[in-house]
């Protein structure tokens, strides 16, 4: 079983878990993004085709800048879920692929006593909230009660339904997936 799972990508469980919920709630255009990117996992890990991942991107500042403004003013000008946001998606689908996508070059710094506990900090946190979401899709299901115990999308829904809470949501999470990955920092 150790050697089956040799080199695998340790985003692939859970994106698989993903897809798997995502079909149980027939979400099927999640799904189908979940399931996708699980294929696209597999098929670089056990190297289905010859690929050879970039370096690692480096982008100055303005054109990220613009990248998100640009797709906040489209969400603040059009419909939720209307055709411009289906075209948004698959326009950042590439972008966003290409700018996480890369293969870490060089030697790895050996891991801290602080590197561990902050890693263990943060499974444990994204655990609890995983489970937390998934007793609160259950219960919602269930009871048919989604007011006592709501899940994430149920508290942010009455934002993202004007224009403006829609265009600063964006902003707001695509600088917290910038700020992750900072593709101007020097490596």
């Amino acid at each position: 079983m150790k050697r089956a799972l040799s080199g695998m990508n340790p985003w692939l469980p859970p994106m698989v878990y993903v897809a798997i919920f995502h079909f149980m709630r027939e979400s099927w255009v999640d799904a189908a993004i979940f399931t996708i990117g699980s294929l696209l996992v597999i098929a670089d890990w056990k190297k289905w085709f010859k690929w050879e991942m970039p370096e690692r991107p480096k982008l100055s500042k303005t054109p990220v800048l613009l990248a998100i403004l640009f797709a906040s003013s489209i969400l603040f000008f059009s419909e939720r879920g209307g055709w411009q946001d289906t075209v948004l998606l698959l326009a950042l689908a590439p972008i966003a692929l290409f700018m996480v996508y890369y293969r870490d070059h060089g030697p790895k710094p050996s891991s801290t006593k602080l590197m561990n506990r902050t890693r263990w900090l943060w499974l444990t946190l994204a655990t609890i909230l995983c489970v937390s979401e998934l007793f609160a899709y259950i219960w919602a299901n269930s009871f048919k009660d989604d007011a006592s115990y709501p899940t994430i999308s149920i508290i942010v829904n009455p934002v993202l339904e004007s224009p403006y809470g829609r265009g600063i949501f964006l902003v707001v999470w695509m600088l917290i997936g910038v700020g992750l990955i900072h593709p101007w920092r020097k490596k």
